[in-house]
């Protein structure tokens, strides 16, 4: 398993085009230099009333898929 960690800001304005259906995945770069393209379903416990921002650590196994997403 692996472990990556990234940074999030993403405004109100910004996510409500997401989620109105323009975008199934979020385009991220690791701290580790690495680009992962993540489905914004696993993002939605992480949402506030201000967007989505924090510090998120993704773990993926083997085979470079999804196993958990925390927020640190």
């Amino acid at each position: 398993m692996r472990r990556l960690r990234f940074r999030l800001a993403i405004s109100r304005p910004q996510l409500l085009q997401y989620y109105q259906g323009r975008t199934a995945a979020l385009s991220v770069q690791t701290e580790q230099g690495l680009r992962l393209q993540i489905a914004l379903h696993h993002f939605r416990s992480f949402v506030s009333h201000d967007g989505l921002q924090g510090y998120f650590e993704i773990i993926i196994n083997s085979d470079n898929q999804f196993q958990q997403l925390m927020r640190l």
